[in-house]
């Protein structure tokens, strides 16, 4: 017996050894776990979540935030000390790290909560490995904070967890792409995807030409586009427990815009001209090559004594690039209304359409159309008509103040109603310095708005097609309507549709989408 006494405490502190050498021991040492962890979060410098529009390129270092939930069978604890491991890719980099929680104050359950400022670079995987903590039960003591000691109090008012937690971030598609050449439209495409549920075992949808198919599986596909151009690349990715999707348009070197002015021939008349008074887009300078009926060939820019038929002109810029457009030479083609001139300028809040044509008949109808981000679905935006016939050349100006603000690329045509003819002008595309900063999630445009006809735009994140959103339009006056709208295709809600025009002077419109609200300030100015 007096052997044993002597012998006792060595034993404690074999025991205590060993339970501090091998966590796992710890935690059969915690058999109630009162309290336990549930998981850890990485978040911004503002403690908010990281989203798609977050702009982080991997490898890039981040100034943020570690988070952690807890779970359990009671809420009888305060002063919670809480030791861990971190591993960065693996590799351990901090050991036995502590850090005080609710001092003085009862542990809240179910409820994320700070744990500490946390460095890290983006696509890192941040683990929370061999977690010991414990903490004081009974009445909270006000103005107490934890007391820092070893491991060892090891009491049925612990938890541990050898294994740990993968410190999360959302699921978050990303990719980058780089292009095969400068005149190339083959593009290769690599996914920067990180965050969602580990092991990050993702599948990717990728969709190039918007229009809702997948084009390909893999991680980092190629794919060759049919022409220079804007694209919206579309990618959905699937870490098996969600599934988000970011769409980021590709701007591939834009096709050359070249102006020429005919000169047709007269009938039997070898005297056709075609001058080129323009060429933008490409690396300057051009060369040129034409050809042309009965083995007509030239490298000049302008060409001179051109019968009719066809010419071909391939312009060639400074990097090899190329482009070939075609022109008829023809008699006829003297009668028919000629575009001289269309030109489109920012004037700081507006877009000026500048249009020129070598005659006009009475009764003309201009309708100016725009579309974004390509050529292809223009909608109109004004009408101007002519009272006047006339030999001469003409002008016209329009200016387009109704442009949603976040937009960058803007397509511009001019279409001429002409008795029951219809003639098209040529696209102009403009590039915007840059889009103004939007302060919230959504952007209502055009605002001021002249007639009261605004549609809202979600910028911050997508939503479904079939998602529903609640506007609530509030004015100093009587005005006050509620309405549920669903988000369409374009991701762009027509309110004015639903409510009607605005009244006059300031409206707020108040949007509540999933779990979220916010207030907008509209004015009607007319």
């Amino acid at each position: 017996m007096e052997l044993f006494s002597k012998i006792r405490p060595l034993i404690l502190i074999a025991i205590l050894y060993i339970a501090t050498a091998f966590p796992s021991i710890l935690f059969a040492q915690c058999p109630q776990n009162n309290f336990t962890v549930t998981g850890f979060q990485l978040r911004d410098a503002n403690g908010n979540l990281f989203s798609v529009t977050d702009n982080y390129v991997l490898g890039q270092p981040v100034t943020g935030e570690l988070w952690v939930n807890f779970g359990g069978s009671t809420t009888n604890g305060y002063n919670m000390l809480m030791y861990y491991d971190v591993f960065v890719n693996g590799t351990r980099t901090q050991d036995d790290a502590y850090n005080c929680l609710f001092s003085g104050v009862q542990v809240v359950q179910n409820v994320w909560v700070k744990v500490r400022n946390f460095t890290w670079n983006w696509g890192d995987i941040i683990e929370i490995r061999d977690i010991f903590m414990y903490w004081e039960t009974g009445t909270v003591k006000a103005n107490t904070t934890c007391t820092v000691s070893t491991k060892s109090n090891i009491n049925s008012q612990c938890y541990s967890n050898p294994s740990g937690f993968t410190a999360a971030v959302p699921l978050f598609p990303k990719f980058d792409f780089a292009s095969n050449g400068i005149c190339n439209t083959t593009i290769q495409f690599t996914s920067q995807t990180i965050g969602g549920t580990p092991p990050f075992n993702y599948t990717y949808s990728w969709d190039f030409n918007n229009d809702g198919v997948m084009d390909s599986n893999l991680a980092n596909p190629v794919y060759n586009f049919p022409s220079s151009g804007t694209y919206p690349i579309r990618l959905t990715v699937n870490d098996g427990t969600s599934i988000t999707m970011i769409t980021k348009d590709i701007f591939i070197d834009p096709n050359f815009g070249i102006q020429v002015s005919i000169f047709p021939t007269k009938i039997n008349d070898n005297s056709g001209i075609i001058y080129v008074q323009s060429v933008t887009g490409g690396t300057p300078p051009y060369s040129y090559y034409w050809t042309g009926p009965n083995g007509f060939t030239s490298t000049n820019r302008d060409i001179f004594n051109l019968a009719d038929g066809l010419y071909r002109l391939t312009v060639t810029d400074a990097n090899g690039c190329t482009q070939t457009v075609e022109y008829v030479m023809d008699i006829a083609s003297v009668l028919q209304i000629e575009w001289k001139s269309l030109e489109v300028k920012e004037m700081g809040s507006k877009i000026a359409v500048n249009w020129e044509l070598n005659s006009e008949k009475e009764g003309s109808r201009y309708e100016i159309e725009r579309s974004f981000k390509d050529a292809f679905n223009f909608s109109k935006i004004g009408e101007l008509t002519s009272s006047r016939s006339s030999q001469a050349p003409v002008n016209y100006t329009f200016s387009d103040e109704t442009f949603p603000v976040f937009e960058t690329i803007l397509y511009y045509r001019v279409v001429l109603h002409q008795e029951q003819s219809i003639s098209y002008s040529p696209v102009r595309m403009i590039q915007r310095n840059g889009a103004n900063p939007l302060k919230g999630n959504w952007a209502a445009y055009p605002n001021p708005s002249r007639d009261g006809r605004i549609q809202l735009k979600l910028i911050s994140e997508n939503l479904n097609s079939d998602e529903k959103v609640q506007v609530q339009a509030i004015n100093g006056g009587s005005f006050f309507k509620t309405v549920e709208l669903t988000m369409g295709h374009d991701g762009v809600l027509s309110v004015d549709q639903v409510i009607g025009s605005l009244p006059p002077g300031l409206t707020l419109l108040r949007v509540q989408w999933r779990n979220q609200s916010e207030t907008i300030k509209v004015i009607r100015s007319d």
